[in-house]
């Protein structure tokens, strides 16, 4: 072929394809097309995602989110202007946060004058953010660094993302063996990994049926993150299920929901909680399973201070929950001393919301899961934690996508009025357009979705912040009036909590 044809045969294919994103960018929920000028001259520089985890996953709509947000979009949207910023800025400062107000959380702060003589725990759901432990992680060290306690809380049986503070293994015979071994399922994501035959998923919202002998082993990595040991192993699973220590001579206990465990008469329940004593604190620890049944999770924990739950929901929006079966969440939120319940949900829902009936819709369905959770929890706050700032590409032009601050504005709106807390992630951050800057700090990844694990540990430290000097400035007042430190009981007066400087609800974001 002569090379003039071959020039314009190059000539042509570069005009087709810029056409395309000329025509097509943004258009499409499916098929994601790059405008012409993202293309030739946004910047490419590579972030540090999570792992090898694939993120086209986590944002894909489950069939039940689906069915929620089924409204025809016929309403026209405008869309939300974003500022821009250079494609390679010399210096890169973050948009300052708006202020945070306090956060009504008596429960947990009354929980906490008393960490010194039980357990405190905060089990924290969340979507893909929340993966490998990152923002949770932050949380449970200041918490336990002020308060007491060890160990990581609550895991899988079968860990099937890798984690910043455990690693775990499934052995038989001595050799190990492939996480497929056992069958997993999900009250989210995929409907094939749904029971078939009840909803009782247990307080992960996932179980592991085993039918053979399993060891499960469990090492708490130092090198990447501190974490304390723990003294007390919690396994969540059916009756026919039998559970041991490897070695046994470690265990110097046994109970079954804070009563002496006799196999005689143990009563036949649908999730037993058995709790190993062990002889002196433990970082490593391997489990011996046999029996056939359903095994919920495993706890490493301490019987004081505080313990924290990381429960990522890969794709979900937080729907799932009333599909779900209320008693085991009630009863693992009463034996385990639960005193804040955090969902922190939105994102995974924001792509397939174009309409204010579509806001409306989800916003309401939200409502009903955080009723759920508040009557399964009756003795703790609950906190909200809305959806970060996250960019889109509409008419060819990258931003913010144009019901986000909407969305975050109802959802504020509608759990206070339930009577939870709420924490805006999207103003904390600065609001619409921060995510660019995030991007380019090094904090969000180049999806502009998604936090790196830079962007995930800030996140987790201005959460611990915004907790504690709530905390403090409570504490603080109560004394100041010569009140009781339990704050269960004693309920200040609005205004004079509002009327407190708080130092984080200032907090700026400058490093």
């Amino acid at each position: 072929m002569k090379p003039s044809r071959i020039l314009v045969f190059i000539l042509s294919t570069f005009i087709v394809l810029a056409a395309v994103c000329v025509l097509f960018a943004g258009k499409s929920s499916v098929v994601r097309v790059p405008s012409l000028a993202s293309v030739i001259g946004w910047p490419s520089e590579k972030s540090d995602y999570i792992g090898n985890v694939d993120y086209a996953e986590s944002i894909e709509i489950t069939e039940s989110l689906t069915d929620t947000l089924a409204v025809i979009d016929t309403v026209p949207v405008q869309p939300v202007p974003v500022d821009t910023v250079p494609a390679k800025p010399k210096v890169v400062v973050l948009p300052q946060s708006l202020p945070q107000t306090a956060l009504n959380l008596p429960a947990f702060y009354a929980a906490l004058d008393r960490a010194d003589e039980r357990s405190v725990r905060v089990v924290h759901f969340g979507d893909s953010q929340i993966e490998e432990d990152r923002i949770s992680m932050v949380l449970r060290r200041r918490l336990q660094d002020r308060f007491g306690g060890g160990g990581i809380g609550l895991v899988p049986m079968v860990q099937t993302i890798p984690t910043y503070t455990a690693k775990q293994s499934l052995e038989q015979d001595g050799h190990e063996v492939p996480y497929t071994t056992v069958r997993r399922y999900l009250a989210y994501g995929p409907s094939s990994m749904r029971l078939k035959d009840d909803n009782r998923y247990g307080p992960m919202a996932q179980v592991a049926c085993v039918g053979q002998p399993l060891d499960v082993t469990i090492e708490m990595l130092r090198e990447r993150v501190p974490t304390y040991a723990y003294d007390h192993i919690r396994v969540l699973c059916s009756d026919s299920v039998v559970v041991t220590l490897v070695p046994d001579s470690l265990e110097q206990q046994r109970f079954i929901n804070d009563a002496p465990l006799d196999y005689a008469d143990a009563p036949a329940e649908t999730m037993r909680q058995e709790i190993l004593v062990l002889s002196e604190p433990q970082r490593n620890s391997v489990l011996h399973f046999d029996g056939t049944g359903r095994v919920y999770g495993i706890s490493l924990e301490t019987a004081t201070g505080v313990q924290v739950d990381n429960i990522p929901m890969r794709g979900a929006a937080g729907t799932s929950f009333t599909s779900m079966a209320r008693k085991q969440f009630e009863a693992y939120f009463h034996h385990t001393n639960t005193a804040l319940v955090i969902m922190q949900f939105g994102g995974n829902a924001m792509p397939a919301i174009r309409t204010q009936a579509a806001v409306d819709k989800y916003v309401q369905s939200l409502r009903m899961q955080i009723r759920f959770i508040m009557s399964a929890a009756p003795d703790a706050s609950l906190l909200f934690i809305g959806p970060s700032d996250m960019i889109t590409v509409v008419d060819g032009e990258q931003m913010t996508y144009p019901l986000l601050p909407k969305l975050d504005s109802l959802l504020a709106e509608m759990v206070v009025e339930e009577g939870g807390a709420y924490y805006s992630l999207f103003r904390l951050m600065g609001g619409a357009g921060s995510m660019v800057s995030w991007r380019d700090k090094g904090l969000a990844g180049e999806d502009m979705i998604h936090f790196t694990r830079a962007g995930a540990k800030k996140v987790g430290e201005m959460l611990a912040k915004q907790l504690l000097g709530d905390y403090d400035s409570l504490t603080e007042l109560q004394k100041s009036a010569g009140l009781p430190t339990d704050t269960t009981t004693t309920q200040l007066p609005d205004a004079q909590i509002e009327d407190t400087k708080m130092e984080n609800a200032q907090m700026e974001i400058t490093k």
